[in-house]
C-alpha cells in the first residue's frame, strides 16, 4: 500500500514539476502571503518605544499591523508612520488601530511616531 502511494505521489509530483505548475503555484502562494504583527507603544524609563523590534516581511506580502498605544503617561495619543508607504496613523490609548498595506518595495524603512520625533521607533524590513 505505502509503496504504491509513494510511487503514485512521486509520479504526480514529477508531472507537475515537468509542467511548471508547481513553480507557478509556489510563486503565487508566496506573492499572496499575509504577515500579521502587533506593535505596542510602551514607556520604558521615560522613553516611548514601539515594540517588538523590526518587522520582517517579503516583497509582495500583505502586511497587517495592529498598533496598540499602551503608554500610561501623557500624552494619550501617539503616531505610527512608515513614510515610504504613505502611512501615518494616530493611535489613541485604549483604541487599537489596524493598518494594512502591500509591501511592494524592498528595503529598510523606519517605523516612527510622527507626532513625537524623539520617541524610539523600529523598522520595517522588506526582503527582495
Amino acid at each position: 500500500m505505502w509503496t504504491w502511494l509513494k510511487s503514485s505521489l512521486g509520479l504526480m509530483l514529477s508531472m507537475v514539476i515537468g509542467s511548471g505548475v508547481l513553480m507557478t503555484y509556489a510563486s503565487d502562494a508566496l506573492a499572496q502571503s499575509v504577515r500579521e504583527v502587533t506593535l505596542v507603544n510602551i514607556e520604558f524609563e521615560g522613553s516611548k518605544i514601539w515594540v517588538p523590534g523590526p518587522v520582517v516581511v517579503e516583497k509582495g506580502d500583505t502586511v497587517k499591523i495592529q498598533a496598540i498605544n499602551n503608554v500610561k503617561s501623557d500624552p494619550a495619543v501617539h503616531g505610527l508612520a512608515i513614510t515610504a508607504y504613505g502611512i501615518e496613523v494616530v493611535v489613541n490609548a485604549g483604541k487599537p488601530e489596524s493598518i494594512e498595506f502591500k509591501a511592494d518595495q524592498a528595503g529598510i524603512f523606519p517605523i516612527r511616531c510622527h507626532l513625537h520625533p524623539t520617541h524610539v521607533g523600529t523598522q520595517l524590513i522588506v526582503l527582495e
